[in-house]
């Protein structure tokens, strides 16, 4: 699955999810055009950073979370997962690596 595709499959996702249709959408966002968020959510073209970001910021998804493949629903629109993500970055590899084996052993319970 290519990037493109990931991230306009959760798009979708989060407006099925939210009952937003491409109208709402483009309203949010602030444009005229249903026709342009019809193309991105249907991989017409490929957007860019400058189109994706009012849609992320009206749908209130991380960008991060966006661009991870099946990811659940509401992690995407989560307000927590990007101060994780930040956290995570911060730490040495060190602390990585312990965290890492704490998550993998309350995942393997």
């Amino acid at each position: 699955m290519t990037l493109s595709e990931i991230v306009s499959t959760n798009i979708k996702r989060v407006c099925v999810d939210f009952d937003i249709s491409t109208r709402d959408l483009a309203s949010r966002v602030g444009t005229s055009s249903q026709k342009s968020i019809w193309n991105l959510l249907n991989e017409e073209h490929s957007p860019t950073l400058k189109t994706l970001e009012p849609v992320f910021r009206a749908l209130m998804i991380s960008p991060a979370a966006a661009m991870t493949p099946s990811i659940d629903t509401s992690l995407l629109v989560s307000r927590k997962l990007p101060r994780l993500i930040e956290k995570y970055a911060r730490m040495s590899p060190t602390q990585r690596d312990k965290f890492e084996d704490v998550i993998d052993s309350i995942l393997l319970d």
